[in-house]
């Protein structure tokens, strides 16, 4: 007997779910290497077990302090007025002003 009713699978039940893409960078000894992973976060638990198994390293991760110097490590002080001076074009100069003009002192 027919009541009106489809008896239809969803589309969407047959359509393959998608996989996570992994990317990892690492080195093995001194080489850098890139290795792409698709799939749950389980396959990309086992590669990167495989890849320590093998004695790859991961990068060394740069912090700001290792990568660009900090310029206040190396700020010359005034002679005359013992603060910190400024960097210009040409060098450090000192920004206190002396009378009708700016201090003279240069590093």
């Amino acid at each position: 007997m027919n009541d009106g009713t489809l008896k239809v699978r969803p589309i969407t039940a047959a359509q393959p779910q998608a996989h996570a893409k992994f990317s990892i960078t690492a080195s093995i000894d001194g080489f850098p290497i890139t290795v792409e992973v698709e799939g749950k976060a389980d396959a990309l638990r086992g590669m990167i077990d495989r890849l320590k198994a093998i004695g790859a390293q991961p990068p060394q991760v740069q912090t700001p302090a290792q990568s660009e110097p900090t310029k206040a490590a190396g700020v010359p002080k005034c002679p005359v007025h013992n603060s910190p001076m400024k960097e210009g074009r040409r060098g450090f100069f000192c920004p206190k002003k002396v009378g009708d003009g700016y201090c003279k002192e240069v590093a």
